[in-house]
């Protein structure tokens, strides 16, 4: 039975360590060789760096923003073809200074903050443009203080064409379909959530919105539409990705069936909300000497989470949860490169590692993986909740039946004889056994009890004629439409032939009194049942006192008001 899931996984799996792979060789050294780098102290520039060589790194590795300021060097060895335009991961920092060094040792300097760096439109880049300078250029040097990822630095590169790079016209439409994509499993579940008022649902919503955020400004297409300055931009995804794992916590702790978790996992679950958040502060705030630690730890503080979650759901699966199988297949694809990257940005890898078109395709796997889940975990609980309903109606269906003879009861007519009136049944007819007691007396209650059944069955209920028990000897019927008086005696004539049928044997034959009234639809007793019973119980009584196997019968205009009386003998 849970092959099927299983196959999918596997191949949810290979998906990710493809993406996985692509991003890898993505990293891996391009014909653009990286920058030289050098870390520095406050008050030094880079003439006195240039004297220094052994201070240079020009491996492509070690990168590190631990000193307060970084220098990246450019050799360009006077090329005539001097690029235009500095471009890097969009980070934040303090302040930056591009310098421009020609071959005839004049030189040129920008000094920049975040906001007047450009975002880029077609990938988490942010760009600035180089000083201008006559002649050949021989070195462009960058100064950058309080750098908060080293990503800065290592993505660090010149580029002669300030405009977005080539295919970003098919990035930015492939990111819009994605985003198209995202924004319809929130207008879903909002919609089920009408129906079927399910916390999942909403917790779903807002991871799926967390991830259409990180997207739109991960993917720069949020710069198409809104003037954000990179401080802001910066601060946008790290929110974004903390609300989306959050959220997740809180949809798995909700969506997972409840006898496949214990409690203390749906705790932990819940946890993760509060140390995300502190993370996340870190990551955005730590300033002085923690700055240097702010990405590592607050990257690497998603680890524990990623582990927790994975460790829940594998033991939800073992204990037979469905739902677990489709976040596990839809959280596959997003945690290894998640975690790649985490560990990319803690010195796993020469430089840390980009994966942001990884990142949104396995978010929108997760997305479609974790609506089917969500989907078919309403189907469930709707399957479960229709079952329960049947299960009560039929409960209910009992508790409304006399047990013996199959009829209503008391409880039904006292609790729904407004709605019976409203649907027309104006008639009303108490029926009782005449010398019951002396059957039971005579006979034994077995034989007293099938002559209550064999009564019932003669009152035949029918879509226009209620029957029920009151208790003891004591039936009542409810009927609508002209003939309504007719009907009711032809019912209690019946009831004589009925159990002699039945029950042989008798020393007698068991007649039936009643006391019937009518009411027109100006009465005032309407939806009174316990007035027009009490009428009908009068006139029973009277049947009775005038001799039994008897009908009184009356027509009623107003309270103690009575067009006609008329009394039938069998």
């Amino acid at each position: 039975m849970l092959w099927g899931p299983i196959r999918l996984l596997a191949l949810w799996l290979v998906a990710a360590v493809g993406m996985t792979g692509m991003a890898l060789a993505r990293a891996a050294p391009s014909a653009d060789a990286p920058p030289c780098h050098a870390a520095a102290a406050m008050g030094e520039d880079y003439a006195q760096l240039a004297r220094q060589p052994g201070r240079w790194n020009c491996a492509g590795n070690g990168w590190s923003i631990a000193a307060p300021v970084a220098f990246l060097r450019f050799d360009l060895r006077g090329s005539a073809d001097a690029p235009t335009t500095f471009a890097t991961r969009l980070t934040r920092f303090e302040t930056l200074r591009l310098t421009v060094i020609g071959a005839d040792g004049r030189s040129a300097s920008r000094d920049l903050t975040p906001a007047a760096m450009t975002p880029a439109t077609d990938g988490w880049r942010m760009t600035a443009a180089l000083p201008r300078l006559a002649g050949p250029v021989a070195t462009v040097v960058v100064r950058i203080e309080a750098a908060r990822h080293t990503g800065l630095l290592a993505d660090a590169r010149l580029t002669g064409d300030p405009q977005a790079s080539p295919g970003s016209l098919r990035h930015e439409l492939l990111v819009a379909a994605l985003c198209g994509m995202l924004i319809m499993p929130i207008l879903l579940n909002l919609a089920f959530y009408r129906v079927l008022r399910e916390r999942f649902l909403l917790w779903h919503s807002a991871a799926v919105t967390f991830m259409l955020a990180y997207t739109l400004c991960t993917s720069g297409i949020v710069n198409r539409f809104a003037a954000l300055d990179v401080g802001a931009l910066a601060m946008l995804p790290a929110i974004a990705v903390a609300g989306a794992m959050a959220v997740a916590g809180l949809l798995i702790a909700d969506i997972v069936e409840p006898d496949t978790l214990d409690p203390r996992h749906r705790r932990l679950l819940r946890l993760a909300t509060p140390w995300l958040a502190l993370w996340t502060l870190f990551f955005l705030f730590a300033g002085g000497p923690l700055r240097p630690l702010a990405a590592p730890l607050g990257m690497g503080a998603f680890l524990p989470v990623m582990a927790l979650y994975g460790w829940v759901l594998w033991v939800a699966k073992a204990r037979g949860s469905r739902a677990a199988i489709f976040q596990i297949v839809a959280w596959a694809p997003v945690m290894l490169p998640g975690v790649i990257r985490i560990l990319s940005v803690l010195g796993a890898t020469r430089a840390p590692l980009d994966m942001m078109m990884e990142q949104h395709l396995a978010m929108g796997v997760e997305v479609i993986v974790t609506t089917l889940g969500v989907i078919d975990r309403l189907m469930i609980i709707r399957r479960q909740r229709d079952i329960a309903m049947t299960n009560l109606r039929i409960i209910e269906d009992r508790a409304d039946r006399d047990p013996l003879t199959g009829l209503l009861n008391r409880r039904v007519i006292e609790k729904r004889f407004a709605q019976f009136y409203a649907a027309g049944f104006r008639a009303m007819a108490v029926i009782d056994l005449d010398k019951f007691k002396s059957v039971n007396d005579t006979h034994g209650h077995v034989v007293g009890d099938a002559v209550l059944h064999a009564a019932a069955e003669a009152l035949e209920p029918d879509a226009d004629t209620l029957a029920l028990r009151m208790g003891g000897e004591e039936f009542l019927l409810l009927l609508r439409g002209r003939d309504a008086a007719s009907r009711a005696e032809r019912r209690r004539q019946a009831i004589p032939v009925r159990v002699a049928a039945r029950v042989p044997g008798l020393d007698r034959v068991v007649t039936a009194s009643m006391g019937l009234v009518e009411q027109p639809p100006e009465s005032a007793l309407r939806g009174d049942f316990k007035a027009l019973y009490a009428h009908c119980d009068r006139l029973l009584y009277e049947a009775k006192h005038a001799g039994r196997n008897r009908t009184m019968r009356e027509k009623m205009r107003g309270f103690g008001g009575a067009a006609g009386r008329k009394a039938r003998a069998a």
